[in-house]
């Protein structure tokens, strides 16, 4: 626990540019969501189910089975 305790401390007081810090922040971020989380997020889509359209009722001579 300590040895973690020093690693964060050291990579907080680092100076860093841009780059290293969007490289710390996609491994942390890959370490948490992890690999297998993160190809199922890309892989699976989620669709909204197409509507389909009313079909209209007839009514009255035809209207059934028999009548057309």
């Amino acid at each position: 626990m300590v040895n973690i305790k020093k690693q964060l401390d050291s990579l907080l007081t680092k100076e860093m540019d841009r780059k290293n810090f969007l490289q710390y922040s996609g491994g942390i971020l890959l370490a948490v969501i992890g690999v297998s989380g993160l190809i199922r997020l890309l892989v699976t889509t989620h669709h909204a189910p197409v509507a389909e359209p009313a079909s209209q009722k007839n009514n009255g001579y035809g209207a059934s089975k028999y009548g057309q």
